[in-house]
């Protein structure tokens, strides 16, 4: 389930020329404006399935701006979210869900209140039907009321988040006490982004380090998209979960090396060229 925002998330693998099998579908919203109509568009010419993205009379798109510091490649957004009534429920998503491999919510829709009621509805609807829920936390899932947190964690299998974002999750908690709590309320897996250095992947039976690999940072900007969407392409693809965060520390680190996301997102071939310099190669 994708609010289309224009991030880098939606074009991760999603092109069947790049790595076959992965079909997505994007469920949620634009506004009926030009910002709208463009991020339809580009949404289409990467093979994404819009029939669920639903464009209401009079209501606006969710606006970023990203500012990005030369030096360093970190960057900040300065954004405004849309504004319309609360968005009906897609004809036909009920169906799409159901014969859905995996349901994929960003916390951004949690806290986007137009939007809430329709992913609340999907993630019951994919519970339903024993379709698992990944979900990303982003930087705004902290806004959401504690309650509304513990009721998606509880319906959550699979938990991608960056360090900064754990103690929004967690009722402010950090480091192992963070991972347990999480555990015991939801997820079976979490994965914690953490930059340059990769990440970690922790079940109840482990909690394991994958390192990343170093390259020159030119830009972070939808460099968590990134990730996040190679990731579950792994998934998808049948990797294990350590794999799968090989294939993500790989996007994230030929992300950066570019500037902007979107469209400027790495090519399947240029994330495997950092694998192969690694003396790595995942079965992809």
């Amino acid at each position: 389930m994708f609010p289309p925002s224009g991030t880098g998330r939606r074009r991760q693998f999603d092109d069947r020329r790049r790595a076959p099998g992965v079909r997505v579908s994007a469920a949620g919203t634009v506004g009926a404006d030009p910002f709208g109509s463009y991020i339809l568009d580009l949404l289409k010419q990467e093979h994404i399935d819009t029939t669920h993205v639903v464009t209401v009379p009079g209501a606006t798109s969710t606006l970023v701006i990203v500012l990005t510091d030369q030096a360093s490649g970190e960057h900040v957004f300065i954004g405004h979210y849309g504004e319309g009534p609360e968005v009906p429920y897609p004809m036909g998503l009920e169906q799409r869900i159901a014969e859905a491999d995996l349901l994929f919510v960003m916390g951004y829709t949690l806290a986007e209140q137009r939007v809430a009621p329709m992913a609340h509805r999907a993630i019951e609807q994919a519970l339903a039907a024993r379709v698992p829920v990944y979900m990303d936390v982003g930087p705004f899932l902290g806004m959401v009321p504690p309650d509304e947190i513990r009721w998606v964690l509880a319906r959550t299998s699979l938990l991608l988040t960056t360090e900064d974002e754990v103690p929004s999750v967690s009722e402010g908690r950090t480091g192992d006490e963070a991972s347990h709590y999480l555990l015991a309320h939801g997820p079976a897996t979490i994965v914690v982004k953490q930059g340059k250095a990769g990440c970690r992947v922790i079940t109840k039976r482990e909690s394991r380090h994958v390192p990343g690999y170093p390259v020159r940072v030119v830009d972070t900007v939808g460099a968590g998209d990134c990730f996040a969407g190679a990731f579950v392409a792994g998934q998808l693809h049948g990797l294990n979960l350590i794999d799968s965060a090989r294939l993500a520390n790989a996007m994230g680190a030929a992300a950066v090396q570019k500037v902007g996301a979107g469209k400027n997102a790495p090519t399947y071939d240029e994330v495997m060229a950092i694998l192969h310099r690694a003396g790595e190669r995942l079965n992809f």
